[in-house]
């Protein structure tokens, strides 16, 4: 609910946008922008930054430097900062931005709200590199995914469903350049110039970070500004044919791909697939599980429920199990799936929970030189099977 809600608010922002176009594509934008209607379903806090820094940004950026005005900014700041660490790169382009605007009572305002924050410092800091040791995609990758949110659609995290289409990923990418032509040549306008800057300065900071420690991730990160870009995009629409267009078309591809994502055939859920192998497994089996499969089947063995030993798939995703880049078995994890069978005891089974995609030739061969190998389970998300250390002993249950 905290999620819907903060989207919601979102399109609170059109007052502050001049009447007739620019309010009706803020309203056509935030309502069809698939990673907005993505994180208003999710209990993760990418919405409620949005706003916040959304909130942070007009109250900084824009109208009178008024008493109330200024206290609500430094509110904002400081929420924006709690809410994510992404925070940090809004509050700085916020701080540069108004700097640069010589608005010094609002960059005083900002550094108010900034201050709440510093309690935290020493924890963020004391952070371990494995905290972020799932981030491992390219530039390339991330400029790719930003481009195409700015476009309307965006990249999905593998965790939260199946990709868009990728004609209109592209397509997405197409009308986030073309929009970012349009709002570099809205000259006349000083707001939609700081609504570029922002975007630009807060996605690029996570960017250049990375050098130091990855923290940008297409498909989360664009979600700090996002709010702000369709508000800068609105407001520019009102005098640019481009941006119109360029509006029109994001919101276009944006609804297509939302509907393209949510009427995706159901997958096989995780905690399905976990409650079998609870009423199943027995203490001589043991569970090979990679991808989001690992983590619940994880919980419930630490939990005593699962009685049967689980391994992870590949093995480094054992120090960072709730995230993980899909990546095909190596010889390393082929060997580990091969000693785990070794050592089985006679008549217990090995239970091998992957995505499709991962059961390739030689992870097949692998389990083949050890018996029959039996498909209990097959969808486009999650392919089960089962390999007994002695095909001929009595299993009792034939699997999940």
């Amino acid at each position: 609910m905290p999620s819907f809600a903060a989207a919601l608010a979102i399109l609170a922002a059109t007052r502050t946008l001049p009447r007739g176009v620019p309010r009706r594509v803020f309203v056509g934008l935030a309502s069809c922008a698939l990673l907005i209607t993505l994180y208003a379903a999710e209990a993760r806090p990418y919405a409620l930054l949005g706003l916040f820094a959304l909130a942070a940004f007009l109250l900084t950026l824009t109208g009178e430097e008024t008493p109330s005005r200024l206290v609500a900014g430094a509110a904002a700041a400081a929420a924006v900062l709690y809410c994510h660490y992404l925070g940090i790169f809004c509050v700085a382009a916020l701080g540069l931005l108004a700097l640069s605007a010589r608005r010094w009572r609002s960059t005083v305002a900002l550094a108010a709200g900034a201050a709440a924050f510093l309690p935290w410092l020493p924890v963020l800091r004391g952070q371990p590199p494995e905290a972020t040791g799932w981030m491992r995609e390219s530039v390339t990758g991330s400029l790719a995914g930003f481009l195409s949110a700015l476009g309307g659609v965006g990249r999905v995290p593998s965790p939260f469903g199946g990709p868009p289409p990728t004609a209109l990923f592209l397509a997405g990418i197409a009308a986030g350049i073309l929009l970012l032509v349009a709002l570099a040549l809205a000259r006349g306008d000083v707001e939609v110039r700081r609504a570029l800057l922002f975007t630009l300065l807060v996605l690029g900071g996570a960017l250049a970070a990375g050098a130091w420690r990855p923290v940008a991730f297409a498909g989360r990160t664009e979600m700090a500004v996002l709010p702000v870009w369709i508000w800068g995009v609105a407001r520019a629409a009102g005098g640019s044919r481009v941006s119109r267009a360029g509006g029109a078309a994001a919101a276009l591809f944006g609804a297509a791909a939302t509907c393209a994502v949510v009427l995706r055939p159901a997958a096989i859920p995780a905690r399905d697939v976990t409650a079998a192998l609870v009423a199943t497994a027995r203490p001589s089996d043991v569970v090979v599980a990679a991808g989001g499969f690992y983590l619940p089947l994880r919980l419930e063995a630490e939990r005593g429920r699962l009685p049967a030993r689980v391994r992870p798939l590949p093995g480094d995703i054992e120090t960072h199990p709730g995230w993980f880049v899909p990546a095909l078995p190596a010889d390393a994890d082929l060997r580990a799936v091969e000693r785990e069978l070794a050592g089985l005891p006679e008549g217990g089974r090995l239970f091998l929970v992957i995505p499709p995609p991962y059961a390739t030739p030689a992870l097949r061969d692998s389990l083949r030189a050890s018996g029959r190998v039996r498909e209990l389970a097959r969808s486009r998300d999650v392919l089960v099977m089962q390999q007994t250390r002695n095909p001929d002993s009595r299993e009792g249950p034939s699997g999940p």
